[in-house]
């Protein structure tokens, strides 16, 4: 059972992770956005970790089962973008523009190497650790509240797309950990969607 400390501790997390966003998206620190994403979402897992006390090789299992349906509800999530995306064109467009000029910032390759990292460290901690503990302490309804948390870390950015695309992928990816119970299906599924829509399949 998650006891109130705990839920301290994920407080303090999230509240971490609006700084660091704050820091990827707003400033020129490194002078790439790959190289701010890298660390900060590193920094999460390592919170999760030794703060949160989540041991890291626990539901990481990676066997074939894992990675299909890893791969085939990312590809899933990108068709459900796809469609989105060419539905509201004229009210999420400029949303994507600006999301999408981070693309120049590095070669396709370090990107691709950077959106591994970023997804496995990502999942280990908003649905690892937040969710698994907040679900555990309350109830099921906490994967809105931590996915809505997920969202609102892009608020700085002041792009109402993206925040919206972070509610809407992280609520897929909390549903399908809530019904998998596999963090390695999860971090596929996020790994395989950002490779879509950033580097080799980009909306528009």
């Amino acid at each position: 059972m998650t006891t109130s400390r705990e839920v301290s501790k994920i407080a303090i997390g999230v509240g971490l992770a609006f700084l660091l966003w704050y820091i990827v998206f707003l400033t020129d620190l490194l002078g790439s956005f790959w190289l701010r994403i890298a660390p900060a979402a590193t920094a999460l897992s390592l919170y999760a970790t030794f703060f949160g006390g989540i041991d890291c090789r626990s539901d990481t299992k990676l066997d074939k089962s894992t990675l299909v349906k890893g791969v085939l509800s990312g590809c899933l999530l990108y068709a459900l973008f796809y469609i989105g995306f060419n539905v509201f064109r004229p009210f999420v467009e400029q949303g994507a523009v600006s999301v999408y000029m981070f693309r120049d910032d590095s070669r396709p390759y370090l990107a691709a190497l950077v959106l591994v990292i970023t997804g496995v460290c990502e999942e280990f901690f908003w649905r690892r650790y937040v969710q698994r503990s907040l679900v555990t302490r309350y109830s099921t309804t906490m994967i809105i509240m931590s996915t809505l948390a997920y969202a609102l870390i892009h608020l700085p950015t002041f792009n109402p797309p993206l925040m919206l695309a972070a509610f809407i992928a992280g609520l897929y990816w909390g549903i399908l950990y809530e019904y998998t119970g596999s963090f390695g299906t999860v971090a596929v599924s996020h790994i395989v969607w950002t490779e879509l829509i950033f580097v080799f399949l980009p909306l528009g």
